[in-house]
C-alpha cells in the first residue's frame, strides 16, 4: 500500500469516526439504550478519554509510571462500573464539559504575563515572525478562542441542569462540533477584515499548525511580513 493510501485510509477512518461516534454516543444515551444495553454509554463516553490518556502515557518521559497510572485508573473504573453505568449521564456531562474548561484553561493560560500566547504561535509556525499588529491580533484570537471554550462548557451545564437529557444530548454531540467549525470560519472573516493584507492560509491550514506550535520563545520577532 502506498504512502497516499495509507493517508487515505486514515482520513476515512477518522471522518467515519467522527461522524458515528456522535450518533453513537447519542443514542447510548437514550432510554432504549440504557435498558438493553447498560454498558454501551459507559464504553463510549469512557473510550476517547481512555485513548488519549494512554497516548499521553505513552509519549511521556515517564512511560512506565503513567502507564501504570492508566492501568490503575482502568482498574478503579472497572471496579465502579456498576455506578457508572447508573450514572452514565453524568459521565458523559463530565466528559463534555470537563474537556472544554480544560481547553479553556489551556488557551487561557498562554495569556498570562510573561507567556506566549497559543494563537500567537500557531501564527509563528505558519508565518515565522510576526508583526506587532499580528501579534496583537493573534493575542485576541487567543482570548476569543477561551471564551468561547469556556462558553461551551457553560452552555453544556446549564442544559444539563435544566434540561432533559435528550436537549442536552443534542447540543453535546450534533452542535458543539458544528459550533467549532463556525468559529474557525468567523475568526477567518475577521483576519481578512482586519488584516487583509496578510498572506492568508485556509482554516485546514491553521488547525493543522496547532501540530507545529514552537515552544514560547523570549519574544516575538518584530519583523514586518
Amino acid at each position: 500500500m502506498s504512502l497516499t493510501q495509507i493517508y487515505t485510509v486514515r482520513r476515512t477512518a477518522i471522518a467515519a469516526g467522527v461522524i458515528a461516534y456522535p450518533i453513537l454516543a447519542y443514542y447510548s444515551t437514550t432510554p432504549e439504550a440504557v435498558d438493553t444495553v447498560p454498558t454501551l454509554g459507559l464504553t463510549v463516553s469512557l473510550a476517547p478519554v481512555l485513548a488519549i490518556l494512554a497516548w499521553l502515557a505513552w509519549h511521556s518521559p515517564r512511560r512506565l509510571v503513567m502507564l501504570a497510572l492508566c492501568v490503575a485508573v482502568g482498574f478503579l473504573l472497572w471496579q465502579y462500573r456498576d455506578t457508572l453505568e447508573r450514572n452514565v449521564g453524568w459521565v458523559y456531562f463530565i466528559q463534555h464539559a470537563g474537556t472544554y474548561v480544560l481547553l479553556g484553561a489551556v488557551f487561557g493560560m498562554t495569556l498570562r504575563r510573561g507567556r506566549h500566547p497559543l494563537c500567537t504561535r500557531c501564527a509563528q509556525a505558519l508565518r515565522g515572525s510576526l508583526s506587532p499588529e499580528v501579534a496583537r491580533y493573534t493575542r485576541s484570537v487567543t482570548l476569543a478562542w477561551t471564551l468561547f471554550f469556556l462558553g461551551i462548557s457553560l452552555i453544556s451545564t446549564l442544559l444539563f441542569v435544566f434540561c432533559n437529557i435528550d436537549v442536552w444530548s443534542v447540543f453535546a454531540n450534533f452542535l458543539t462540533l458544528p459550533l467549532i467549525a463556525l468559529m474557525f470560519v468567523v475568526e477567518h472573516l475577521v483576519r481578512l477584515r482586519k488584516l487583509p493584507y496578510l498572506e492568508q492560509h485556509s482554516i485546514m491550514d491553521s488547525i493543522l499548525a496547532f501540530r507545529n506550535i514552537p515552544e514560547a520563545a523570549p519574544g516575538i520577532s518584530l519583523h514586518t511580513r
